[in-house]
Order: C-alpha cells, then structure tokens, then sequence
C-alpha cells in the first residue's frame, strides 16, 4: 500500500511540475512574444534596388518596400525600425534575430523556404533582361560569349545561371547601380533583374537602354520571417489582408511603377 501511495504521490508531483514548468503552448503565443524587441519592428531591407527600395536626398529609406513596411508596422501599433544590409545577408540576420522580418522584394523559392517562413503576396512581378542600345544587343541569342550580371543571392541569379547554359554567356554577380554603368560602358553585356526596377531604369534614362527578354519568371513578393515565428507572420498577413482590401497596396504600385 505505501508504494502504491508513494507512486500516486509521485505522479501526482510531476504532473503538478509539469503544469508550472512547462513553456508556452502553441495557442498561448503572441506574436508580441516572437518581435526581437518589444514596441518594435525591426526589418532587414537592401536600399540600393529602387523603385523597391534606395535613398532619398535626405538619407532616408523611401520605395514600394519602405512603404508596405512602414504600413505594416502602423497597423501592428509598432515603431518601424529599417535596417539597411546586403541583400545576401537579410535572410541570416532573420534566422539569427538580427531583424524581425526581411521585406526586400523577396520571392518564393525551396532554397529559402529551408530558412525563413513567407508572408501573403504583396505585389507581383516578373524577371526581366534588358541591355545597352549601343552595342547590338537584342534578344537572348546575342548575349551569346558575353557577360549577363544579376544580383548576389537573388531569384534573378538562378535565372541568370540557367540561361547561361543554354546561351552561351558567363553569369556574374553585382550591385544593381554598378551593373547598369556596366552595361553603359559595354563591359557588361545583359542584366536580369524585376520587371520593374529595369523600367525605373529606362525611365530614368531615356533611350540608353532596351528589354531585351520579358516575363523570364513570375514571381510573388513577400516578406519573409523566422521559422518557428508563425504568430507573428499570421499578425503582418492580417496587415497585408487590410492594405489590399482597402486598395493601399494597388496605389503603392501606381505611386510607385505608374
């Protein structure tokens, strides 16, 4: 009888334990919970892929992304809180906690679905090569024994390497400003990158570049977050929900691409 009443009271004691020691339940999270720093939303954005993202004349963050993420934050009740890094570092500074969310014209692919979870789609938009109109660049074929540049660690790259086999020309990395000097200058041949920055480009430049292959791959752009931090993602969803349902998001566009 005193095992059996010893046993029951051990049982007794670990349930008791469990139930006062056990973490947070799935249901019991809050997004607040999963933010790096309470009262703020810290997002980890590369300023130099206008009309995404780039620098004002004052030093400020300003784009379709400063946007979203500025929207985003406001409707979390949160101070927003850019963090200007390289494109090829934000998804690390996410899984590290560096910053709470990467909103840089992400798009979906299985190599970063290995790290970060993805948002709703926010905008969509399509990779694109485009070319000097110097140098007799007009479709794919010319490229051909040339140099075709795309952006470190970006959806555009994989673009770029897969082409490269097939037509014949050598696939670099670089930083989109520089690129397009480069492209000026004809020490590079070709870039790939969104649909949208090539037509900030040409706008800006009037009649020193051409599209030399549209539509490469469409694409959906998102924010991204750490694995693991659900709630908060499910929190700037309903952010995105809004800014579509109240047409925010088509304006943005419209301010931002025309």
């Amino acid at each position: 009888m005193k095992k059996i009443v010893s046993l029951m009271l051990a049982i007794s004691m670990v349930a008791s334990l469990a139930a006062c020691g056990g973490g947070k339940t799935d249901e019991e999270v809050k997004w607040e919970d999963q933010l790096g720093t309470e009262g703020k939303l810290r997002v980890g954005m590369a300023a130099d892929y206008p009309p995404f993202e780039n620098y004002d004349g004052n030093g400020n963050v300003v784009g379709l992304d400063a946007d979203v993420a500025k929207l985003i934050a406001e409707d979390m009740g949160l101070e927003l809180e850019i963090v200007q890094m390289d494109f090829e570092t934000i998804i690390s500074a996410v899984t590290a906690g560096t910053v709470d969310l990467g909103i840089s014209c992400f798009s979906y692919n299985e190599k970063r679905a290995q790290s970060v979870i993805f948002s709703d789609t926010y905008m969509t938009s399509a990779q694109t090569c485009f070319a000097s109109v110097e140098y007799g660049i007009n479709t794919l074929e010319d490229l051909a024994g040339g140099v075709v540049g795309a952006g470190s660690g970006t959806t555009g790259m994989d673009v770029n390497q897969e082409l490269a086999e097939q037509y014949g020309w050598t696939a670099q990395t670089g930083e989109i400003a520089i690129m397009v000097e480069s492209l000026r200058s004809g020490a590079m041949q070709g870039c790939i990158t969104e649909q949208c920055v090539v037509k900030s480009y040409m706008e800006a430049n009037p009649g020193d570049f051409q599209i030399v292959a549209d539509d490469l791959t469409v694409e959906e752009i998102k924010a991204v977050a750490n694995i693991g931090n659900d709630a908060l993602m499910d929190r700037v969803n309903e952010a995105i929900a809004k800014l579509k349902d109240e047409g925010t998001l088509d304006q943005l566009v419209v301010e931002w691409f025309g």
